[in-house]
């Protein structure tokens, strides 16, 4: 397990992104504090999901305006290999679907067999 050490928000911010970029197109995890209650979750994700066949595309006319969003409030749209989706009968219909994580609250990332640990100095 690697440390990582940082000094502010923006300071993690920007590291969790690099860190969070270097899983390509591998499946990778994360662990963080989520904004509405406060509660302590664990996600594995995957970038670079063109067309999914049954989750939608995140809101947003483009993906320009989604990721200057995403920058504006401090998070990163990723696909969350581990959503269970049902069809409107109750039907389980796919596993995965768009969530967003937010970068100020990361607290471990696991990617390509190596785990950082952010920690603020």
């Amino acid at each position: 397990m690697q440390v990582v050490m940082v000094k502010s928000d923006k300071d993690r911010v920007k590291k969790v992104t690099k860190l969070i970029r270097l899983a390509g197109n591998q499946i990778g995890s994360v662990r963080f504090v989520k904004r509405s209650d406060g509660t302590r979750r664990r996600m594995s994700f995957r970038l670079h999901v063109t067309e999914p066949t049954y989750a939608p595309q995140p809101t947003g006319k483009r993906i320009r305006d989604r990721k200057a969003k995403d920058r504006k409030n401090l998070q990163m749209t990723v696909f969350d290999v581990n959503k269970i989706n049902y069809n409107h009968k109750g039907r389980m219909n796919g596993r995965g679907n768009w969530r967003t994580i937010p970068l100020e609250s990361v607290t471990r990332v696991a990617v390509n067999g190596e785990i950082y640990k952010i920690m603020e100095v």
